[in-house]
């Protein structure tokens, strides 16, 4: 008899098993999304348009919004706007510093010089600019490519998103957008 109640307890035990399974497996499913929504709120990728990785041009000042790394050189303040170009702010008078330039320079994010030389990346791209003539400035060296994996902000969250379309220029931020029918996720 003792035999025959080890078998039944196991046939039990066995039962209360398979059942917690199924029920633990059916709690994991979430059987009421079949794909994407039609409609969601999610992020949208904002572009920088590539005006070509080898130029640079000399612009008037403008506002800083996205500042970054700086370098100074004598009177001269170099600060790096995020994939935009460099600040040129002229700091002889420390008290009054004055912006006097911008050079727009696509996807830059880095800045170093020496002597009259800047040396930038546009993207995934090398350039040495001459900067002798400030308002003039001169690339002199030029490598395609040069820095491997350069990565572009993700979506600030989780969630749907528009896919990236490489075709529109880089990704400098994402808004906040209503999506339709959205293929990419984070």
């Amino acid at each position: 008899w003792i035999t025959s109640y080890v078998t039944l307890i196991m046939k039990q035990y066995i039962l209360l098993l398979v059942l917690f399974s199924v029920i633990v497996s059916m709690t994991s499913c979430d059987l009421s999304e079949s794909g994407p929504p039609d409609s969601v709120s999610g992020y949208a990728p904002v572009y920088l348009q590539k005006v070509g990785s080898d130029t640079i041009r000399f612009l008037p000042p403008e506002p800083t919004v996205k500042g970054g790394k700086i370098y100074i050189k004598d009177d001269i303040l170099y600060q790096v706007e995020l994939y935009k170009g460099i600040h040129i702010i002229d700091i002889s008078d420390p008290e009054h510093a004055e912006k006097i330039g911008f050079y727009e320079i696509f996807g830059c994010t880095q800045i170093t010089m020496q002597d009259n030389y800047m040396y930038v990346n546009s993207s995934n791209d090398f350039l040495v600019i001459d900067v002798s003539n400030m308002m003039a400035p001169k690339v002199v060296d030029y490598k395609k490519n040069y820095f491997k994996g350069i990565a572009f902000p993700p979506p600030p969250e989780g969630g749907y998103f528009e896919c990236i379309d490489p075709s529109k220029g880089i990704v400098i931020e994402w808004k906040k957008v209503t999506l339709q029918s959205p293929k990419c996720r984070f």
